[in-house]
């Protein structure tokens, strides 16, 4: 008797406090005492300690989310549409969630104005959507608006070891990655996207090269190349995957920058970004590291913060102001080794004394002009000189020339999509090797023992029982 009123007083206590930490009140006193934003962005992206300088400054706490791609990130969002407050997503994407009437545009804030690169700005201008019979840019031309503001950017290539590659002898896709020197010891990403668009540079590498980089239509016809889509294309990007996959060390997102300094790996197809954190790196190990965009062209991508419908818009937009200011910039590029998409004095001036660079020519030095990303302007005053070229620099900033030809990732259609996730699961699905594949067999055939054996336990039981009688 006793013990059933304990119970019953144990369930009582359990419902009122399940009804009571949903209690409205209750969460309107926090929400008031500890205003916040849901913040979605891929992993090691940000330096969490601006958090605490956010809030001392306006009182709003970050939640911060990470995903592992820009899919995921993607997919989180259709499933809790209002579980966030800003997302920082790649060009692709951003049009993506453009189309779909996912995002929201939103005042360009004044450090955005102010301080946003001029050759960022023309970008976000230039790349539309076709929505409704309109073409929509994703920053207006006044650049009052905006349905996103540039983060950071860069450039795809390889990052290798110095040590094993004689620095001409990697210029093309396929220089490194069917060198000899690389068989099992290259690493690719494990994203739909990233490997498409490599396998691409491979597969019309001769094409890609024959262009002509003097013509008007050059930018136009590279981009048309790196974003082909017809079935043929795909058939032929799938059939260059399954051959490569046979030379590569593995796929991955995030492990490849500390491969290659431990040895597993020798090169890496490389977001610019984490490439100079595996150069930086490597200095300290003595490993030395460098980076190269294939000849023949790349990618050239752009990351933005976008403001989901029904998110807090104003403390979103506070949060962007916030990462748009030049030392805020300049601590997330320390922190990440990406390239922020800030410009202005303060930036550059950082950039020289970080890099310990020289302002005016001297012997053994090489002439790197940046005046198209600070200044708008291809050729200029913003020339710095290096005495190491192909390294860190080259990966932050990378000159003129190398991001003439690189190409933007355009987004793609839902049939499109559906095409291209089927030929990467084909891709993906026969990277087991034979050892896996045996493996996986043995275990499941493990639990189908199992299985059978607790379900039949009594009558097994009573079999080996009967067994023991007999002896």
């Amino acid at each position: 008797m006793a013990n059933n009123i304990i119970k019953k007083l144990v369930c009582v206590i359990c419902v009122l406090a399940i009804i009571f930490s949903f209690a409205p009140m209750s969460v309107a006193t926090t929400k008031a005492e500890n205003p916040s934003i849901t913040v979605f962005n891929v992993e090691d992206y940000i330096d969490e300690d601006l958090f605490d300088v956010f809030f001392e400054e306006t009182g709003v706490e970050v939640n911060y989310v990470t995903f592992a791609t820009n899919e995921d990130l993607y997919n989180e969002l259709i499933k809790a549409p209002n579980s966030v407050d800003l997302i920082c997503a790649s060009d692709y994407m951003i049009m993506k969630m453009m189309t779909e009437d996912l995002i929201t545009p939103y005042d360009t804030p004044e450090s955005v104005k102010e301080y946003n690169s001029p050759y960022i700005k023309s970008v976000f201008k230039d790349l539309k959507i076709e929505k409704d019979g309109q073409e929509i840019p994703i920053m207006s031309e006044d650049e009052l608006t905006t349905y996103a503001v540039c983060y950071m950017w860069g450039t795809m290539g390889f990052v290798y070891n110095m040590d094993v590659f004689e620095e001409d002898e990697l210029t093309t896709w396929n220089s490194i990655l069917f060198n000899d020197k690389s068989k099992g010891k290259i690493t690719i990403k494990d994203s739909i996207r990233d490997s498409y668009i490599l396998a691409l540079g491979g597969v019309y590498s001769e094409e890609l090269a024959g262009l002509d980089k003097e013509s008007e239509t050059y930018n136009e016809e590279l981009s048309a190349i790196f974003n082909r889509t017809g079935d043929e294309d795909i058939e032929r990007v799938e059939q260059y995957l399954q051959e490569l996959r046979l030379r590569i060390y593995g796929f991955e997102v995030d492990s490849g920058k500390e491969d290659i300094l431990t040895g597993k790996i020798n090169s890496n197809f490389a977001w610019s970004g984490d490439a100079v954190y595996a150069m930086d790196e490597g200095d300290s190990a003595e490993v030395n590291l460098g980076y190269f965009v294939p000849e023949e062209g790349s990618n050239v991508w752009f990351d933005g913060w976008v403001i989901p419908k029904n998110a807090d818009k104003e403390n979103a937009e506070r949060f962007i102001e916030f990462l748009s200011r030049p030392e805020t910039a300049i601590a997330n590029m320390e922190y990440t080794g990406y390239t922020s998409s800030v410009a202005g004095d303060d930036v550059f001036d950082w950039l020289i004394e970080y890099y310990e660079l020289e302002t005016e020519e001297g012997e053994g030095l090489t002439a790197v002009d940046l005046s198209y990303f600070f200044d708008g302007v291809p050729e200029g005053e913003r020339v710095v000189y290096t005495e190491e070229t192909g390294r860190q620099l080259y990966a932050q900033y990378s000159d003129w020339d190398t991001i003439q030809r690189c190409a933007i990732m355009q987004n793609f259609d839902d049939d499109t999509l559906t095409r291209i996730n089927n030929m990467w699961n084909r891709v993906k699905l026969v990277t087991l090797s034979n050892t896996a594949i045996i493996l996986i067999t043995i275990g499941l055939a493990l639990l189908v023992v199992v299985a059978v054996c607790l379900k039949y336990r009594v009558a097994i039981c009573g079999f080996f029982a009967r067994l023991g009688k007999k002896k």
